[in-house]
């Protein structure tokens, strides 16, 4: 009988393109990968790699192999979801990429727990790449990111827009009275704390930089949005944050806006494993969240 372990341990492999990979991904040694991938061979009698000097390239076997091996999973990970949601208490796991602010999240799901029936909401917090990796074997209902699922992402999703907002710079009150005079020119030598690479912000924000003339002085970079903001708040850089968060933001860290950059608009999106939304804690926050968004963005 076929060992379904074994062939998990090879459709990681040939879709990661590695052993070390795959390793990584299972949280197994790549010793362990490469025994197992190596009993399924001999079991099944065929080979489902060709080594190329350090590559593993799939054979044709390997390749039907591949293709197979993925309904199979993907057919047990759709089971596993269904019957999970026909317990009695309705469980919704969400992954929220370490690029959205918290507070913003908060917003964009609270409308889940608005619902008639009671709902038990897990969030899990990781980068973007393990998110999608974990809706694709469907581990979770949906994922909040900042920036749509790329296609060539090798993971089977789609992307639902939940709304925009412009973003805005805060910075302590002294720091921003600086700022605004002569704004933007005055930006100028003044320290900026900016998200991590993976942020949609980072780029956008440094293109806006560009445009404007203006050379930032970077004095930090950040993955942590919540501790980028509380650098901002004592007064050791500008930071920026979606506009939509302005009075949040105002509120909790005692920070000042400088102004609104209207030509850079962030986007905020729903990531679902099928085309159409059927958990009612997912429908709820797709069709609550641009009316939120609208709402606090209009509020400005």
């Amino acid at each position: 009988m076929l060992n379904y372990k074994q062939l998990y341990y090879f459709w990681h492999v040939a879709r990661s393109g590695g052993v070390t990979q795959a390793a990584e991904q299972l949280h197994l040694t790549p010793q362990t990968i490469s025994g197992q991938v190596a009993e399924l061979e001999q079991s099944l009698g065929v080979a489902l790699f060709n080594r190329v000097g350090r590559r593993l390239v799939l054979t044709a076997a390997g390749r039907q192999a591949q293709e197979q091996a993925g309904a199979i999973f993907s057919l047990g990970a759709e089971l596993e979801h269904t019957l999970r949601h026909a317990s009695q208490e309705l469980t919704m796991q969400v992954g929220i990429a370490d690029s959205v602010p918290r507070t913003l999240a908060f917003d964009l799901l609270a409308p889940a727990m608005a619902l008639a029936t009671p709902l038990r909401l897990v969030c899990h917090e990781e980068r973007a790449e393990q998110l999608f990796s974990e809706l694709a074997r469907h581990k979770l209902d949906m994922v909040l990111i900042d920036r749509p699922l790329p296609p060539d992402s090798g993971v089977r999703g789609y992307n639902h827009e939940l709304g925009r907002s412009p973003l805005a710079l805060f910075a302590s009150p002294e720091l921003a009275a600086r700022a605004r005079d002569g704004f933007p020119a005055s930006l100028e030598g003044l320290p900026l704390l900016i998200p991590g690479e993976k942020s949609a912000t980072h780029d956008r924000l440094l293109a806006w930089y560009r445009q404007q003339g203006i050379h930032p002085h970077l004095v930090g970079q950040f993955d942590d949005s919540t501790l980028m903001k509380s650098f901002g708040k004592a007064g050791m850089g500008i930071f920026p944050a979606p506009l939509a968060m302005a009075d949040e933001i105002g509120r909790l860290y005692g920070v000042e806006r400088i102004a609104t950059l209207t030509d850079v608009t962030l986007s905020y999106y729903l990531v679902s494993a099928g085309r159409h939304l059927s958990h009612p804690g997912v429908q709820a926050v797709m069709e609550g969240a641009q009316q939120r968004l609208a709402a606090l963005v209009g509020n400005k």
